[in-house]
């Protein structure tokens, strides 16, 4: 197994996610999958260390984006993350809520729960982490060479066929 990366299982998975960006979507390292590229912070104390996770969705049956007039030119925050569910069709449902800058000038502006929660169903969730960590930069983030060098795409993808063959 990669030393720089480590699939979280059980309670290791639970608020992985909170107060994380989401740096990247990825759509080409999983086949009919869908990863979401984190800096996740280690804890909730002010001024964490950030480490970077890798949210898999395998079999993606679902995507729901509610950006209409957002403004990410860095990412996008989960706010909360809500309990997984299933559907009635047996895919796990994985939700959370976002604020989004919307408008010209990019400003927070609050909508309802319906207008800011991103939705991804899919038949298989996992998740994959950095073992190291980093400090944020100024804007409370890791930048690309800190973050890949915590642990590069490479790495990850080698766990991912691990699990995923």
């Amino acid at each position: 197994m990669d030393e720089a990366v480590v699939e979280l299982s059980g309670a290791q998975r639970f608020g992985v996610a909170q107060d994380s960006r989401v740096a990247a979507i990825r759509w080409d390292v999983l086949p009919w999958g869908l990863v979401l590229d984190l800096d996740s912070p280690l804890s909730e104390a002010p001024d964490t260390e950030l480490r970077r996770v890798w949210l898999c969705f395998h079999g993606l049956g679902a995507l729901t984006l509610p950006f209409q007039e957002a403004r990410v030119p860095t990412g996008c925050w989960i706010v909360v993350e809500f309990p997984m569910e299933t559907t009635s069709a047996g895919l796990l449902s994985y939700s959370f809520s976002t604020v989004l800058p919307v408008g010209a000038t990019g400003e927070v502006v609050l909508r309802g729960r319906d207008e800011d929660v991103v939705e991804i169903q899919a038949q298989r969730f996992s998740v994959l982490a950095s073992r190291a960590s980093a400090p944020p930069n100024e804007q409370g983030q890791l930048d690309w060479e800190t973050r890949t060098h915590l642990a590069s795409d490479a790495s990850f993808v080698r766990i991912l066929r691990e699990i995923d063959p």
